[in-house]
């Protein structure tokens, strides 16, 4: 009998890393997750700063961060013509006009107590100023430089100073957890850190407003070993954004990883290169689909699970030919598929079609013959080098379903017996028939 579903789902997972090698992997763990955190919600006291240009009330500030592998690094943050880099806003970015850069290595240390500074927009590979490392605030265990009586708090127009709010829709409060750390002597400037192509301070500088960076020839990135985050999480802060309108970004990523590869992760599976892997991690908000690879309707650029997955991939043989025909698997794998002893894909016909093709004992003389082939209403089976009066017979349908299974009795003249086939329908059907220790299988047409 053919192997049941469940043996054939286990031996599929012994020799699908071998049988599936040039097939892309389904899922990949480099990037664990990519956080969006509402950093502060600006108000009106914050609104009433002309130095580093008005920030309008009820403004969020949200920072973007990277949850990479442990020992894994990142390279770069890019666009090209197949995966460009979009980051935009329905509304302008604010970009302080005093002290504003458009990177976080940028931003001096020192000018985070002024004005509006700390809530300046740019881009990053784990910098938030020149001698901190951005974290997520609930993870910052040093208090706070910025915000409050930090930032022109105690003048008369302004009581409580800037950057002060606690909208308990950003969380923490900044005056309590900035999520600004220093790393004993770590240099917070990545490694030869260059960018090529078109500049991020055509969206993010002191001069500029703009809603929308997109590019197709962008790179911001450093030399190996890349950047890792500052804890041992390895969450790594890539950009700073404020605004008073609805974010939204896809990125694409250069990852390497603790063996030295590179790996690019794009927002987009509609080109997949050489070395590229699509992670819908990458666009925020997050298109939500199948996350569990698992599953059939997987989807790679998902973001988030909506619930949707729902048939549990079976791998195993789907022509209804092969003795282990598997009806209950949706994945075909034409190397698990067997047809008998001298053709079955080099797998141990005994375990993968358990009693096909092995005979208990061999004897000299002709095999058993069954006859006509193709057949109309019946069939003749006969074992012309012994005699016995039993034969079983099964007969499976292209479905797999068992259509025949009899013990004949009384065979005739040199042992031949009569199979009635007129119940059967027209096609082609497996023949499984064994007579005292000998076997037979084969393919039977009905007429």
């Amino acid at each position: 009998m053919p192997m049941k579903p469940s043996r054939m789902r286990s031996l599929a997972s012994l020799l699908l890393p071998a049988l599936l090698s040039g097939v892309p992997a389904l899922a990949q763990n480099d990037i664990e997750n990519v956080l969006v955190e509402t950093y502060y919600i600006s108000d009106s006291n914050d609104a009433t700063d002309t130095i580093g240009g008005t920030l309008t009330a009820g403004s969020r500030t949200y920072r973007v961060f990277i949850d990479l592998c442990d020992s894994c690094a990142l390279r770069a943050i890019y666009g090209d013509v197949n995966h460009p880099l979009i980051i935009s806003s329905t509304a302008p970015f604010f970009n302080n006009l005093d002290r504003g850069k458009s990177f976080g290595h940028e931003i001096s240390n020192s000018a985070l107590d002024e004005n509006t500074v700390a809530l300046d927009s740019w881009l990053s590979m784990g910098a938030a100023s020149n001698q901190r490392f951005g974290v997520l605030k609930v993870e910052d265990t040093d208090g706070s430089i910025v915000g409050g009586s930090n930032n022109d708090g105690g003048s008369a127009m302004i009581p409580n100073g800037l950057v002060a709010n606690e909208d308990p829709d950003a969380g923490v409060p900044i005056t309590t957890q900035d999520g600004l750390i220093p790393l004993g002597g770590g240099a917070v400037i990545p490694p030869n850190f260059n960018v090529q192509g078109l500049s991020p301070a055509t969206v993010f500088a002191d001069s500029t407003l703009g809603s929308v960076l997109y590019s197709i020839d962008t790179r911001m990135g450093c030399s190996t070993p890349g950047v890792v985050g500052p804890t041992p999480e390895n969450k790594i802060l890539i950009a700073q954004f404020t605004t008073a309108g609805e974010l939204s970004f896809c990125l694409n990523v250069e990852v390497e990883k603790p063996d030295g590869s590179v790996i690019h992760y794009v927002a987009s599976d509609s080109v997949l290169l050489a070395g590229e892997t699509a992670s819908g991690l990458l666009c925020y908000p997050p298109m939500c689909g199948c996350t569990d690879p698992n599953f059939l309707e997987y989807d790679a650029t998902a973001g988030c699970d909506d619930g949707s997955c729902q048939t549990l991939i079976v791998f195993g043989c789907l022509d209804p030919l092969a003795c282990n025909y598997d009806p209950s698997a949706n994945f075909n794998v034409v190397e698990l598929c067997c047809y008998g002893p001298d053709n079955c894909n080099g797998l141990d016909v005994s375990l993968v079609c358990p009693g096909v093709g092995v005979s208990e004992e061999r004897i000299d003389g002709p095999a058993i013959e069954v006859f006509p082939n193709p057949a109309d209403d019946r069939l003749f089976i006969r074992a012309p080098s012994r005699s016995s009066d039993k034969a079983r017979v099964v007969m499976r349908d292209p479905a797999g379903r068992v259509v025949v299974d009899q013990e004949l009795t009384g065979g005739a003249i040199n042992g031949a017996f009569e199979l009635d086939l007129s119940t059967l329908a027209s096609g082609i059907y497996l023949l499984h028939v064994r007579i005292a220790e000998e076997r037979y299988d084969s393919k039977i047409v009905v007429n």
